[in-house]
């Protein structure tokens, strides 16, 4: 009977744990849920926010408010460096490529009630009730902005004319789906633990990627990069440009390696006159190099240098409004 027992036991529980393994992993491999609920566009974008709310912020003091942020935070309760979790952004050029549309799924802990009153005012009674919903239209800087508080945690924003892509947004919140199709061809190539990520397909037209020094380089039409940002005590940048062949990926890894060792040679002629260490630090630590037909970049932020940045924001955002 032990045997017999045991004979049977055991691959239960290794039939459980392969099971719990597969669902952590699928669930892992799966993209956020609120990048799955942006519609279709040309750059799709999300960051998690949740480790920042770990590190202690308070040296920097508390930030002086001013303006239209300070009475937001004044009538929601909503201050964004505290309750945002989550942001999930996608973007396209409108068909005569003369602005651009967004949509963004942001995600956090707040109130609704207040959020609600709040933008019940900007609408001025501008409603649309969709699905249980009610979706405010405010006009903003000569766009229709639309914003829908979904749940008790998550609010749309969109700033499309047609009122589909909204829909489309809360249609999306009553049944499970993949996402717009650049998360599903390319977040497999996201690294996993990514903080904050992009997925961007390149125009029909080349885009210029802007380097220190005021050089740049062009990228050929119809490449998709991925771009990824992770922390391991420094910030791991890496980019993935996914080209038309090999040999394109070799032309796009040269023209950047080519750049790059110019503006090294400026910065080595202006010796102690260059930028600051730590940005000469992360500017040496870039690596261009190719994979086939990926030319993949990567970088190292140095803690100091976030550190730095955070207290030129904090600063910045604690100035007096003019």
């Amino acid at each position: 009977m032990r045997k017999s027992f045991k004979s049977v036991i055991l691959p239960a529980l290794l039939g459980l744990a392969a099971g719990i393994g597969f669902f952590f992993y699928f669930r892992a491999s799966r993209p956020p849920e609120a990048a799955r609920l942006l519609p279709e566009g040309d750059f799709v974008f999300y960051a998690n926010l949740k480790p920042a709310h770990l590190f202690d912020l308070s040296k920097s003091g508390p930030v002086q408010l001013e303006g239209d942020y300070k009475d937001f935070v004044a009538q929601t309760g909503i201050q964004f460096e505290r309750d945002l979790e989550e942001v999930a952004m996608s973007r396209r050029d409108t068909p005569d490529h003369r602005d651009v549309e967004s949509s963004e799924i942001f995600v956090g802990r707040f109130d609704p009630v207040p959020l609600e009153n709040y933008l019940w005012k900007l609408a001025g009674g501008a409603l649309e009730k969709y699905r249980d919903h009610i979706i405010y239209s405010i006009s903003h800087e000569g766009h229709l902005v639309r914003v829908s508080v979904l749940d008790n945690q998550r609010v749309a924003v969109t700033n499309m004319a047609s009122p589909e892509p909204m829909h489309g947004i809360i249609d999306r919140t009553y049944k499970s789906t993949r996402g717009p199709w650049l998360l599903v061809a390319h977040y497999h190539d996201v690294p996993m633990t990514s903080l904050a990520w992009l997925i961007y397909r390149i125009p029909n037209q080349p885009d210029s990627v802007q380097l220190p020094g005021g050089f740049s380089f062009d990228l050929p039409p119809d490449t998709i990069a991925v771009g990824s940002l992770r922390y391991t005590g420094s910030l791991l940048f890496r980019a993935d440009v996914f080209a038309q062949s090999d040999a394109q990926a070799k032309q796009i890894a040269d023209s950047a390696n080519t750049h790059l060792a110019l503006v090294r040679s400026i910065g080595q002629t202006m010796g102690a006159r260059g930028p600051d260490q730590d940005i000469k630090t992360a500017f040496e630590s870039i690596h261009v190099e190719q994979k086939e037909n990926v030319a993949v970049f990567t970088a190292t932020i140095p803690q100091s240098l976030v550190k730095k940045i955070w207290s030129e924001v904090q600063t910045e955002g604690a100035a007096p409004a003019r």
